[in-house]
């Protein structure tokens, strides 16, 4: 059976640090989520990842793992919240969403339009799909983040943490 692994995370102004670029607090970041998304293959067993595919975290999930591609067999699924969901985004990032939903396996359409509870069911979806779950994690308890987190904790769902604010990256749930 195919085993999965969804995460949660920040937008990018969320971040305790400046996100993007060739900072090494974001660098870091991006090593460490690679790392973690190897853990979920190599020591879970995962070969299907499921991103949100929201600003920051998600987009930059979807790429690592697009990117590992080329070494592991693995799979990929967007779940897109609602289908306008870019429509506030700049292009430039809206061209970054457009390049990984080409390379995607297959595309998830959680709500048929824009509600504000659209966001959540998506991470409800994805969470209820997954055997893992890796959370990106800047330490405050509250908005999706931290809310999926405890949706995964409610459902048993066994959880890596990537804690941006302490730096402490061996966290898991």
């Amino acid at each position: 059976m195919e085993k999965k692994c969804s995460c949660t995370g920040h937008r990018p102004q969320k971040f305790p640090f400046e996100y993007g670029g060739r900072n090494k607090e974001f660098q870091t970041y991006l090593k460490e989520l690679e790392s973690k998304i190897k853990a979920a293959i190599t020591e879970y067993g995962v070969t299907c990842f499921i991103s949100g595919m929201s600003l920051g975290v998600d987009l930059d999930f979807a790429e690592i793992v697009l990117k590992l591609r080329k070494k592991y067999s693995l799979k990929l699924e967007c779940a897109i919240p609602c289908p306008n969901q870019t429509i506030k985004w700049d292009k430039n990032e809206i061209a970054r969403y457009n390049r990984i939903l080409k390379k995607t396996d297959s595309i998830t359409l959680v709500s048929e339009r824009y509600t504000p509870e659209c966001m959540l069911k998506r991470n409800r979806y994805m969470v209820d799909k997954s055997d893992l779950v890796i959370a990106v994690f800047n330490g405050i308890e509250k908005g999706g983040t931290w809310y999926t987190i405890q949706y995964a904790e409610r459902r048993s769902v066994p959880i890596l943490i990537l804690n941006l604010k302490n730096k402490n990256t061996g966290d898991k749930l």
